[in-house]
């Protein structure tokens, strides 16, 4: 049974060509909580995430009629009050994909498949620090665990991302890929002041907020 009484409530768009996929991870979601809509290909997804203005879209990346990574690129061009936190899922996790992920504009690249962990604990991708969450997830080693591994996988973003600013001729996707990689330092820094066990991790990221360019 999956803790709701502190979680904040999210609206989360699942994408996947895969029925089986959706339903399950759909379900998964609706019993943490949260308000699921689903789409099986990239023009159902880009149309609901006009209507729908989900907090977070977690794409999968090889889909048959329009990949995730051109997915992204049309919801990035949406008019929307809030922007999505816009997730890749693929099972490909080396550097060449992550690095593709960033330049479509994805925030974060997860490999397939997700530990349900992850999605239990959605809130803590959008929120900047949460100390109530940090604190929960240090009681249970696995929470843990999960939060040491979405660390590490932005930590790994946000260097693909700086690699895209560095070769990019785009001067729009070079501040988007910059303002991203800030806004994850940002973040991680206070996951890190409110769990120590997280501490290991902050060499890692120094030597990710110093190749930020100034």
């Amino acid at each position: 049974m999956l803790a709701t009484s502190w979680q904040e409530k999210l609206r989360v768009l699942v994408v996947d060509d895969h029925a089986d996929t959706v339903g399950s991870t759909a379900i998964r979601l609706r019993m943490g909580g949260h308000e699921v809509k689903t789409a099986s290909n990239g023009v159902e997804a880009v149309a609901r995430t006009r209507r729908f203005q989900p907090h977070i879209a977690l794409l999968d990346l090889a889909m048959s009629d329009m990949d995730g990574y051109e997915v992204a690129r049309r919801i990035q061009k949406l008019v929307l009050p809030r922007p999505p936190l816009l997730v890749a899922l693929s099972g490909y996790g080396d550097g060449a994909a992550i690095r593709q992920s960033a330049e479509a504009g994805f925030d974060l690249h997860l490999l397939k498949p997700v530990e349900p962990d992850v999605f239990e604990r959605l809130q803590v991708l959008v929120q900047e620090f949460d100390e109530q969450v940090l604190r929960l997830a240090h009681q249970r080693q696995r929470q843990q665990q999960m939060l040491s591994a979405l660390a590490a996988s932005y930590i790994e973003m946000g260097h693909a991302l700086l690699q895209v600013a560095r070769t990019t001729t785009n001067e729009l996707t070079r501040t988007r890929c910059i303002t991203k990689t800030q806004r994850i330092c940002d973040r991680l820094f206070g996951w890190i002041s409110g769990n120590p066990n997280l501490d290991q991790l902050r060499v890692a990221l120094r030597s990710l907020t110093n190749l930020i360019p100034r």
